[in-house]
């Protein structure tokens, strides 16, 4: 159409100027008018969210005189224009939000191209006051069924805590998934991941329908590739939980699966007691989640963990028969006494005792995949158990999440290190 128009101008002066007596000379060429539209920009993805911006990244559009700009759609209307680059950042926006975003492109001569094909894109997570607001569970009642798209979980060597139970959970953000990370060990979590860990009692072990006394839910996120660390404590009519980072202790008493009376001093972490042991050079991380430790067929499935995991769609690029298991360090029938210190011992103290760890003075290294002779395990092999047989605060090890001893673990680790 504006070439017509333009033909159409041209030979309007052209007549004018012949019918005036003016110059008969040749008039000048047409000119060429760009109509051609910029191809449409492909690849748009999230690269970064925090809790009030998301930073967006898409592959370059294509153009016969060349992009000059684009134009960020927001839920379907412009917020941002002339951007020359492909990345921008949306800021002012709302945590926790779901937003939909698409790109045009555009060149000199007012040529848009097609939308990009849109992407919903999110903020990130952040800690609420109350853990009925993070959707955790389903309610805060004294129970702790998860919420709709929260995932169980399982670890088959786990971590003492003066005999608490655990129940563990994971939350993915909707399409995305864990990937291997080129080892047997954590995998790479997405953005905007919740993990959380819930520690209570039953009142007898013996039957376990009789009720919990729910003490805590401490909760990992990570938000814009950093993890952040929080805890819930529970109050007494388990009814809510309560954002903390201050450390506290909360007397337990329940019946064992021997019928008796347990008493315990159960100790409650500080923010910072969390970053002693989930931390290594300077960096926050979980420790459970491994994928050699989730290799093994749950309580809750009829099929090996991590097969579960990739056919429900929340971890990809791993089969359970290409992952090395942490061995059990409970069952004496499929592992070695060697094979069970070392399993109880990694998942016990490995997070400190390793290079980078908040203990490393020492020269330990107390990782599962660590060769014996670089461990320092046996030339510490009496301090190890004294300390593992200790309940001194300053002495005892590990220092952090135990005030009794794990009396069955001990006579392993005692045989273990006799048989050395």
């Amino acid at each position: 159409m504006k070439k017509i128009t333009y033909i159409l101008l041209l030979l309007g002066a052209f007549t004018l100027n012949y019918s005036c007596g003016g110059s008969d000379d040749t008039p000048p060429p047409i000119a060429d008018v760009d109509e051609e539209n910029p191809t449409a920009p492909a690849n748009l993805m999230l690269t970064l969210s925090k809790e009030t911006s998301i930073d967006l990244a898409w592959d370059a559009a294509t153009d016969n005189e060349g992009v000059t700009g684009y134009s960020v759609f927001q839920d379907g209307i412009m917020v941002q224009d002339n951007i020359t680059g492909t990345s921008t950042t949306i800021a002012n926006l709302t945590a926790e939000t779901s937003y939909n975003f698409y790109v045009i492109a555009f060149d000199a001569a007012g040529n848009q191209s097609a939308p990009s094909a849109s992407i919903d894109a999110s903020t990130a997570l952040s800690f609420r006051e109350l853990l009925s607001e993070m959707g955790v569970f389903q309610a805060i009642n004294g129970n702790i069924t998860p919420a709709n798209g929260v995932q169980l979980y399982e670890i088959n060597s786990t971590l003492f805590t003066d005999y608490a139970q655990k129940q563990r959970l994971i939350r993915l953000p909707a399409g995305t998934t864990m990937k291997p990370n080129g080892n047997d060990l954590l995998p790479i979590f997405p953005d905007n991941t919740l993990i959380a860990k819930t520690f209570f009692y039953n009142i007898d072990d013996r039957d376990p329908s009789l009720g919990k006394q729910i003490i805590e839910t401490r909760i990992f996120l990570k938000i814009a590739g950093a993890w952040q660390v929080a805890d819930y404590i529970w109050n007494d009519a388990q009814t809510e939980a309560i954002y903390t980072i201050n450390g506290s202790q909360k007397p337990i008493s329940y019946i064992d699966l021997n019928g008796d009376m347990q008493d315990v001093q159960y100790e409650i972490p500080s923010q910072q007691d969390c970053f002693t042991c989930h931390n290594n050079n300077g960096n926050t991380f979980p420790i459970g989640l491994k994928l050699r430790s989730m290799n093994f067929v749950p309580s809750y499935a009829n099929q090996n963990q991590l097969d579960f995991f990739v056919s429900q769609g929340i971890l990809e690029g791993v089969s359970a028969a290409g992952v090395s298991v942490l061995p059990d360090w409970t069952n004496t029938t499929d592992y070695t006494l060697d094979e069970r210190a070392r399993a109880y011992i990694d998942v016990n103290c490995a997070h400190c005792h390793q290079p980078g760890g908040s203990i490393d003075s020492f020269g330990l290294d107390f990782r599962f995949e660590t060769p014996f002779n670089d461990t320092g395990i046996y030339a510490n092999r009496g301090e190890i158990e004294a300390r593992f047989g200790s309940t001194l605060p300053t002495y005892r090890m590990p220092q952090l999440g135990r005030t009794i001893l794990h009396e069955e673990a001990l006579e392993m680790l005692v045989e273990y290190i006799d048989a050395l």
